[in-house]
């Protein structure tokens, strides 16, 4: 089975523009990462923005799911991103997670099977 590429772009897109959402201003940083070893492949996108309150960790991947972080200027969208980003990973039987960095961004990695044995 192939992966749907058209899919996991929309998901690295949904996470890029998730980041430069709670981004400063002024400064702010984005990193994409890709890893792989033998039996998978690894996306993360970290930025430096506030990052993520720790009761809003399991939540930022629910259906029309908006921040309560009033420091937000730019739009804050249909709070849909990450929730269609969490079905795509999950149909190609990945997973996808949220962390705070050390510095206190946001960290989103998505990590797929090399090999699907279903899609």
């Amino acid at each position: 089975a192939m992966y749907d590429e058209d899919r996991i772009i929309q998901v690295v897109t949904n996470l890029i523009s998730n980041a430069i959402k709670f981004c400063p201003d002024e400064g702010g940083i984005i990193e994409i990462d890709l890893k792989s070893d033998d039996n998978c492949i690894i996306t993360s996108v970290t930025d430096n923005g506030r990052g993520i309150h720790p009761d809003d960790m399991e939540a930022i991947f629910d259906k029309f799911y908006q921040s309560g972080n009033q420091n937000i200027k730019k739009p804050v969208g249909s709070g849909l991103g990450l929730a269609i980003s969490r079905q795509i990973i999950e149909h190609h039987v990945g997973k996808i997670e949220a962390k705070n960095t050390d510095y206190g961004g946001a960290c989103l990695t998505f990590t797929l099977p090399k090999k699907l044995t279903r899609i």
